[in-house]
């Protein structure tokens, strides 16, 4: 078996698979791939809850790359969630192929599980709950969006991991 197709065996959009190539205990680290930023979230190990990290400011694939590998070996991360942008009737968007590629050049380099998970709606759900509950400013909004929107992504699939 080629690298290539070993590495895609490691990426999947079905939380099944994924909860099979997973081990039972273990951090898993959520990205919301952005243009500007990667929003970052990371479980506990028993997957409980998740909580936002920072965001990454994108610059050179490389750049980015060498940041996840730091959280991933500081949090004794297991596997990866990624936000994977869908239509309203479910279908792939516009920005799914350029998030595919990114998240097969990332696992390249890191070689840990992957699920693709739907983020309809996360950030525009974590902005809804930050101008009506928290009241925050756009500034600050700004600086939080991309995190918070990989923790509900994260929190998503934990739910649906602790189901399986």
């Amino acid at each position: 078996m080629t690298n290539s197709k070993q590495f895609k065996k490691l990426i999947t959009y079905n939380i099944d698979e994924f909860t099979n190539l997973i081990p039972n205990i273990g951090c898993i680290l959520g990205l919301d791939l952005g243009d500007k930023r990667i929003g970052v979230a990371i479980s506990d190990r028993k997957r409980s809850f998740a909580t936002s990290l920072n965001n990454i400011k994108r610059k050179k694939l490389i750049d980015d790359i060498s940041i996840i590998k730091t959280i991933i070996s500081d949090n004794d991360i297991s596997a990866i969630i990624i936000g994977r942008p869908v239509n309203l009737n479910g279908k792939s968007g516009k920005k799914t192929q350029s998030i595919r590629r990114l998240a097969e050049e990332i696992n390249k380099s890191l070689k840990l599980p992957l699920l693709f998970w739907d983020e309809r709606y996360s950030s525009q759900a974590v902005e809804k709950i930050m101008i009506q509950e928290l009241d925050l400013s756009r500034s600050k909004r700004e600086n939080l969006i991309d995190s918070s929107a990989a923790c509900w992504i994260l929190e998503g699939a934990l739910k649906r991991i602790e189901i399986n």
